[in-house]
Formats: C-alpha cells, sequence, structure tokens
C-alpha cells in the first residue's frame, strides 16, 4: 500500500494536471481501493476530485467497505458518483448502505435492509443510469441486482 502522504501528494500532482490539460471528452481512470483510509474533506485532493474532476475527465472508481469512518458531507460527496455497485456489507454497515440506497431510491430503509443481507458471493446492487430499451434512453437511478461470474467461469 502506498502511504497516506505520498497517495495525497499524487492526488494533487494528478488534479493540477488534468485541471490544466484534462477533457471532459477524453477521460482518464483513477481506481482507489480502501478509501476509508484516504482524506475526504472538500479541500483535500480527493475531495477536489470528486467535486470538480469530471470536467477535467478525471474518472474515479472508488471501493471501500466502510461507510462508519465517512461524516456525513464525505458520504454525500461519495454519492455524487454516477454510479454506484453495493455489494454485502458487514453486518455493522448494512443500515449505513440501506440508509443511503433508500435516500436515492426512495423506498424504505427496512427493504434495503432485507435485500442488502441476503446478498450472496459476487452479487451486488447496481445503482445508477442504465438503459431503457423501451424508451431508447438512459435513465437516472434505477437499481437492479447483478451477479458478477467469477473469473474463471468467463473464460469456459
Amino acid at each position: 500500500p502506498v502511504p497516506q502522504p505520498a497517495l495525497d501528494k499524487s492526488l494533487i500532482d494528478l488534479f493540477a494536471y488534468y485541471s490544466t490539460k484534462g477533457t471532459k471528452n477524453d477521460p482518464k481512470v483513477i481506481v482507489l481501493d480502501e478509501i476509508q483510509n484516504l482524506n475526504h474533506r472538500l479541500e483535500s485532493p480527493l475531495g477536489k476530485i470528486l467535486t470538480e474532476g469530471r470536467k477535467f475527465g478525471i474518472s474515479l472508481i472508488l471501493a471501500t467497505q466502510t461507510l462508519s469512518s465517512f461524516s456525513k458531507d464525505e458520504r454525500d460527496r461519495l454519492f455524487q458518483a454516477s454510479h454506484k455497485l453495493i455489494f454485502k456489507p458487514a453486518d455493522t454497515e448494512i443500515k449505513s448502505f440501506a440508509q443511503l440506497l433508500a435516500d436515492v431510491t426512495n423506498e424504505s430503509q427496512e427493504s434495503w435492509i432485507q435485500r442488502l443481507s441476503v446478498l450472496k458471493r459476487g452479487e451486488c446492487y447496481s445503482l445508477g443510469y442504465a438503459y431503457n430499451p423501451s424508451l431508447r434512453r438512459l435513465e437516472v437511478n434505477k437499481t437492479f441486482k447483478i451477479k458478477i461470474k467469477a473469473l474463471e467461469e468467463r473464460f469456459d
């Protein structure tokens, strides 16, 4: 793992570079895992990328197994992502994830607690843009359950 100060410096450099040279028409993807260990304050490099990065062509794929260490503002920034995949959270985190999903989908927290608690390995809920073939357009904040095949099954 990269130490946080070095990662913060790298994110500062990436944001500075792409804020002058980047374009939303040629996005670059940054993948960050275990993001609960990063600084998420608005003025932090990650906070700036989350709030302003898209206009400079910075796309993020972020992964975390916990939301409990995030403040409400930090969770709100994370949930600005246009697409989210929610795998089965830890038992101690289900209520937090369910509440966030309930807020976005206008479905009850209890309903989401039930759905999240029975997810199996490789299953997740997709939340974001989804193509509606009958309307022939993308719709916002659509949720559906998907199963991701194990890597070895993809090559049979």
